[in-house]
C-alpha cells in the first residue's frame, strides 16, 4: 500500500489594519490629549533638521516655519514647513504608509531621535481627516506629494513644480477642531512645547508674524543673576517663588523653584520636563522626588528614554540617575544656606515646615540641617527644635503621639508645669524620636499615663487628712471598675476629677489599620515587662476642688458613693472617651439617685 503524500495546501495572509480603529486607540489610550499633534509635527521637523545636519555638516540655515490661515468661520489651514533632510519617494511609502515601520534616512537611524515620523504623523488624524505631505530629499532633484486619509487610503504623486529641500505638512482643521485650535491657542501650545528649541521656529498667521522660541533661557547665558532666574521661573509658572535651586547632572540642566506658599504633599506638582529641548510632560512624578512637592521644576534632559506616547519616561537607570541628581542638587542648596544664609534657611523652614519634616525623617543629613528650625506645637506655644533640644538638656520634656492625648493632658497640665509637645501631627513623633537617638542624654520622654502622677501637684498633709474618708470611699467604689483613685492637685480648681485609662483599657479599644501601624512603630518589647501598678486606669481627684471638699463633709455614705460614680463617668466624658454599657448604666442610675436625694428621698 502506497503512502499518500499530504497534499493539503496552506496560505499566508496579511493582517488588515483598521486605521480609524488605530486612531481611536491613539486618542483614548496612548495620548492624553489631541494637543500632542502639534508636538509631534514640531518634533518631526526638529529631527529632520538634525538628520540633515548629520548628513551635511556645513548646513547652517536651519528653520521651522508654521503658517495658519482661517479660511471660513469653522475651517482653517495649518502648515508646518522645515528645511530638514526631506523624504525620497521610497521613504514616503516606507515611513508614511507602513504603520510601525522602523524609520531610516540613508545612514541616519531615526531611532536615535525622539520622534518616529510615520507614527507621529498618525497623531494628526486626531484633528484632521486628511494630511498632505510635500517633501523633497537632499538625495533627489524631484519632490513628491503624499495625501493620506483617515479611512486608510493614500496617494503619492510627483510634484510638477520645483520644491526646496525639506518637508511641508498641511492639515485642514474643520468644525469643532477649527474652533478648538484657533490661532492664539496654536501659538500658545507651540510655545509650551518648543520654547527651549534652539532651531528658529517662526509663526505666520492672520494676526501677523512672530518668533515662537525667543524666550530668555538662563542656563544658556554666560552669566545670569539669581533675580533674573527667579523672574524666568515666575513667567513660566505664573507664581512667586521663595528661592531657586540650580539643578545639574549627567545630561540634565534646569532649576527647582521653591514655592513661596505652603504646598501640600497631596498636591500634584506642575513642572516642565523637556527631552532634547522638547516638552515631554508637566507631571514629573517619576523624576522629581516625592518629598520635593514644594518645588516647581523646569528641567532639560538629554539622555532619558521617552515612553511610546512621549508623555513620560521609561523607568530605567537613566531615570534613577536623573532623580538622584535632582535630590543631590536640592540637598547641596540646603547645605549652602546653612553655611552662608541661615536666615533664609529659617524662612524656608517656616514656610515649608511640613515638607521639610517629611524629608528630614528620611534623610539624616537634612534632619541635622533643619531640625533646629522646624517648629512644634506645645503647651508653651510654638517651639523650634532648637528650643526643645535646649530645654531637654536641662529638664524633662514630654511629648504625646496622639492629638487627643495631648488635648486631655493640656487641659490638666496647661502651661504651668514643664514642657509638653503635641507630636500627634504627621512626622512630629518620628522627628522627636530621632532627636533622642542623636542626643541620648537629653530628657525627652514619651508622655503616658504614668506621667500624670509625676507632673501633678501633691496635696499637703492637711488636705490629705481632710479628704481621707472620701478617698477610702472612692477606692471602694472604683475597684469593681478596675480603676484606682489618686488624690492630686491641679488647675483649674473647678475640675473635680481627671480620668486616665491604663494599658488594659487602651488595648480594649477598637484597633484600626492606622492605629495598629502606629502601635507596631512605637512597640517596645520591654515596655509591658516593666509595667507596674502606675500604668493602671486612674481617676485623679482634685484636692483644690470645692465640691470634693463639701462632699468629704457629707455624712451620708450613699451620696458620697453615688457622687464618686457620677464623677467617674463625667471625667470619661470630659476626656472624650467612649462610654460602654456599664458606664451608661452607672450614669443613669447615679442621676436618678441624685434626683431622689434632691427630692428628700433616701439613697
Amino acid at each position: 500500500m502506497e503512502n499518500k503524500k499530504n497534499t493539503k495546501k496552506t496560505e499566508d495572509y496579511s493582517f488588515q489594519v483598521d486605521l480609524r480603529g488605530i486612531i481611536r486607540l491613539l486618542s483614548e489610550n496612548l495620548y492624553s490629549s489631541s494637543d500632542v499633534f502639534l508636538r509631534e509635527l514640531l518634533q518631526n521637523a526638529v529631527d529632520a533638521i538634525e538628520a540633515r545636519r548629520a548628513a551635511e555638516p556645513d548646513f547652517k540655515e536651519a528653520q521651522i516655519r508654521i503658517t495658519y490661515h482661517r479660511e471660513k468661520k469653522n475651517s482653517a489651514r495649518l502648515t508646518f514647513t522645515d528645511n530638514g533632510i526631506g523624504l525620497t519617494k521610497e521613504e514616503i511609502h516606507t515611513f508614511l504608509s507602513v504603520i510601525g515601520q522602523s524609520s531610516k534616512r540613508g545612514d541616519v537611524v531615526r531611532g536615535n531621535f525622539i520622534g518616529q515620523f510615520g507614527i507621529g504623523l498618525l497623531s494628526c488624524f486626531l484633528v484632521s481627516d486628511e494630511i498632505v505631505v510635500r517633501s523633497r530629499s537632499i538625495k533627489e532633484e524631484t519632490g513628491y506629494a503624499w495625501l493620506g486619509r483617515s479611512d486608510g487610503t493614500y496617494q503619492v504623486s510627483k510634484e510638477e513644480q520645483e520644491l526646496p529641500v525639506g518637508t511641508e505638512v498641511i492639515l485642514s482643521l474643520k468644525g469643532r477642531t477649527a474652533v478648538r485650535y484657533h490661532e492664539e491657542e496654536v501659538i500658545q501650545l507651540l510655545k509650551e512645547y518648543g520654547f527651549l528649541l534652539q532651531i528658529p521656529v517662526d509663526f505666520a498667521g492672520d494676526g501677523g508674524e512672530r518668533r515662537i522660541n525667543d524666550a530668555f533661557i538662563p542656563w544658556r547665558q554666560s552669566f545670569c543673576s539669581n533675580e533674573e532666574i527667579l523672574r524666568f521661573g515666575e513667567l513660566i509658572f505664573d507664581e512667586t517663588f521663595f528661592g531657586v535651586v540650580p539643578v545639574k547632572g549627567d545630561g540634565l540642566t534646569g532649576y527647582a523653584f521653591i514655592s513661596g506658599r505652603e504646598r501640600s504633599a497631596a498636591s500634584a506638582g506642575q513642572h516642565k520636563i523637556f527631552l532634547k529641548d522638547m516638552l515631554i510632560t508637566e507631571d514629573g512624578k517619576d523624576l522629581v522626588p516625592k518629598w520635593a512637592f514644594f518645588t516647581r521644576c523646569i528641567l532639560a534632559a538629554e539622555n532619558l528614554t521617552p515612553m511610546a506616547s512621549r508623555e513620560g519616561f521609561v523607568s530605567d537607570f537613566r531615570l534613577s540617575q536623573a532623580r538622584g541628581d535632582i535630590e543631590k542638587s536640592i540637598f547641596e542648596y540646603f547645605v549652602a544656606l546653612s553655611l552662608y544664609d541661615v536666615d533664609m534657611l529659617k524662612r524656608l523652614s517656616s514656610v515649608h515646615n511640613v515638607a521639610i519634616k517629611s524629608l528630614a525623617v528620611e534623610n539624616e543629613k537634612i534632619y541635622k540641617l533643619f531640625f533646629q528650625f522646624l517648629t512644634f506645637s506645645s503647651n508653651k506655644g510654638r517651639l523650634t527644635g532648637f528650643q526643645i533640644l535646649e530645654a531637654a538638656k536641662r529638664s524633662l520634656v514630654y511629648y504625646c503621639v496622639d492629638v487627643d492625648d495631648y488635648r486631655r493632658a493640656y487641659a490638666l497640665i496647661g502651661g504651668n508645669t514643664g514642657i509638653l509637645v503635641n507630636a500627634g501631627y504627621i512626622y512630629d513623633a518620628k522627628l522627636l524620636q530621632l532627636l533622642k537617638r542623636y542626643h541620648p542624654d537629653t530628657g525627652l520622654l514619651l508622655f503616658d499615663e504614668a506621667c500624670y502622677g509625676e507632673l501633678l501637684e501633691e496635696p499637703d498633709e492637711e488636705v490629705r487628712e481632710e479628704l481621707r474618708g472620701l478617698m477610702d470611699t472612692a477606692a471602694s467604689v472604683l475597684k469593681p471598675m478596675g480603676c484606682s483613685a489618686v488624690l492630686k492637685q491641679f488647675d483649674p480648681p473647678r475640675s473635680p476629677a481627671f480620668y486616665v485609662p491604663g494599658v488594659d483599657d487602651m488595648l480594649g479599644g477598637f484597633v484600626t489599620e492606622s492605629s495598629f501601624s502606629a502601635f507596631l512603630e512605637e512597640f517596645d518589647p520591654g515596655h509591658f515587662a516593666q509595667a507596674d501598678d502606675s500604668y493602671g486606669t486612674k481617676l485623679y481627684l482634685n484636692g483644690k476642688n470645692p465640691l470634693l471638699r463639701r462632699l468629704a463633709q457629707a455624712q451620708e455614705e450613699g451620696i458620697r458613693r453615688t457622687m464618686i460614680e457620677v464623677l467617674y463617668v463625667h471625667a470619661m466624658l470630659a476626656g472624650h472617651y467612649t462610654l460602654g454599657e456599664k458606664e451608661m448604666d452607672i450614669l443613669n442610675r447615679g442621676l436618678i439617685r441624685l434626683v431622689e436625694y434632691g427630692l428628700g428621698e433616701e439613697i
